[in-house]
């Protein structure tokens, strides 16, 4: 037992590059969202001249601007998600190459990340067409109870479909996604991350969504969403948070509405 202690300590210290360098990308991130939030409360009105392109003014460099923040904003929020998972393929690469170990597993969580980096495109496009159609405030906050209601809506709706149980299936078992799916070498190790980032982009889409009915540069939310997202991968399944979170998401669309109609 002492000995397979050992090999686990030694094991975690050459990994240690690995964790150090996604702490501190993620920590940076954070820190970056944190400083546009504060100069956006700073000035009158909520926005400075850079954040204020980011929240969806006009023309190319605003879509630009959008998209940096969307994908500071994945990297802040799913780095942190991505370590169980990372772990077990860290321990698996090293079986198979301990000297190419971290390297694998850098190259793993890169792969995942640039999923999501692909998916900040897509919402950075939302962003901006849906503030162009005076829809979100400078917030990329929905000002609309339909658009508010309809995500929440179908981010509930989708928590219950079997499409979503069977990516976040791959989430939960990541040990059993990579025996199936092993790959050697630095391609394999990209091609793992990229399909791995895939199943993760398609279980958790509909709840990034969601972040347009809070604010998508709401610092706290993105903490929440973040811990919603780890708890579904670690949780057990018999938990059931998935159809939980789908039934208050659901229940908050129709609050949404009922809250509308009262006050109107």
């Amino acid at each position: 037992m002492r000995s397979a202690a050992k090999l686990n300590l030694g094991a975690g210290l050459r990994q240690a590059p690995v964790w150090m360098a996604m702490a501190l990308i993620a920590g940076a991130s954070w820190l970056y969202l944190g400083r546009m939030n504060a100069s956006m409360s700073a000035m009158d009105g909520g926005a400075s001249a850079h954040a204020g392109m980011a929240m969806g003014g006009g023309g190319a460099d605003a879509l630009v601007a959008a998209f940096v923040m969307w994908a500071a904003m994945m990297v802040a929020m799913m780095l942190p998600t991505v370590a169980p998972s990372a772990a077990v393929f860290a321990q698996l690469a090293a079986r198979r190459d301990a000297e190419r170990a971290n390297r694998a597993s850098a190259i793993y969580v890169t792969g995942y990340i640039g999923c999501w980096i692909a998916f900040a495109t897509l919402a950075a496009l939302m962003q901006w067409g849906l503030t162009h159609a005076l829809l979100l405030d400078p917030m990329a906050r929905s000002t609309s109870t339909l658009l508010s209601a309809g995500l929440l809506l179908a981010a509930g709706i989708y928590q219950w479909l079997p499409q979503k149980r069977a990516c976040l299936a791959k989430c939960r078992s990541p040990l059993a996604f990579f025996m199936a799916r092993w790959r050697d070498g630095a391609r394999g190790a990209l091609a793992l991350g990229l399909e791995h980032g895939a199943y993760c982009v398609a279980c958790c889409w509909a709840l990034m969504a969601v972040m347009f009915v809070v604010g998508a540069m709401n610092l706290a939310w993105m903490g929440l969403f973040t811990l919603v997202v780890l708890g579904e991968k670690i949780a057990p399944a018999n938990w059931q948070l998935d159809r939980i979170l789908g039934a208050i998401l659901v229940g908050s669309a129709l609050w949404w509405v009922a809250g509308a109609w009262i006050a109107g």
